[in-house]
């Protein structure tokens, strides 16, 4: 669905918590399998190869496998619990960083875990009553990038728009509320009439190594109804 790429989604899974247990969990499993089928054989038919061939007897291979299901389980549990879960509002004025914002984003981590930035990037189009001549590139950019092209559109940071720089490794604190939230973004009059479209898209570590990705639509022509969260 076109609004699915707008709400939060895990795109990383981390292999240290998840796929090693899991792949060592299928090992011991196999194993297990193994040791299980040799026990109903003869005798004699055990002698024979492959079915002398044994890795772990099948007491050690259950303990295992018990264990690394606890193991698991446990970490599926902890990835729902520890989620981090991004949100945004956005309301004219109440700008901590510029006096004549209208249009202030503050980003919300309402989950119960941790959120430490992996990446931010940025997309931004013209509106159409912006100069012809002022050109800005096309898909999606870093930060410094942006503030570029902010400015070949003679909008001055600190005056017509601020835009928080979020390097990789800040965190994002825990809130509840859009009024407690981090400002990332503030536009003047003159941002306002200058773009269409900023589209914030950024990618969280939770404290179990996965990432999560949300996509913000700051700005929006006023016709669009394909936002599905937020003002």
């Amino acid at each position: 669905m076109e609004q699915s790429r707008w709400e939060q989604r895990r795109v990383s899974i981390s292999g240290r918590t998840l796929r090693w247990p899991r792949a060592l969990l299928g090992f011991a499993l196999a194993d297990l399998v193994w040791e299980i089928i040799k026990s109903n054989l003869g005798a004699d038919v055990r002698e024979g190869w492959p079915w002398r061939f044994t890795l772990l007897d099948a007491s050690t291979c259950a303990a295992i496998v018990a264990l690394l299901t606890g193991i698991v389980l446990t970490r599926s549990q902890l990835s729902q619990t520890m989620r981090p879960v991004l949100s945004w509002s956005a309301a004219a004025g109440n700008s901590g960083e510029l006096d004549n914002s209208r249009r202030t984003v503050r980003l919300i981590n309402a989950g119960g875990g941790r959120s430490v930035v992996h990446s931010v990037a940025y997309q931004v189009q013209v509106s159409a009553q912006c100069p012809e001549s002022a050109a800005l590139r096309s898909g999606w950019m870093t930060w410094r990038a942006t503030v570029d092209s902010l400015a070949s559109l003679d909008l001055a940071r600190g005056e017509d728009f601020f835009l928080l720089h979020l390097g990789r490794g800040a965190a994002i604190p825990m809130t509840s509320t859009g009024r407690d939230g981090m400002e990332i973004l503030a536009l003047g009059p003159r941002a306002m009439e200058r773009l269409a479209v900023l589209d914030v898209r950024i990618q969280v570590e939770d404290v179990l190594g996965d990432i999560h990705e949300r996509q913000l639509q700051c700005v929006r022509p006023a016709a669009s109804s394909s936002r599905p969260s937020g003002p």
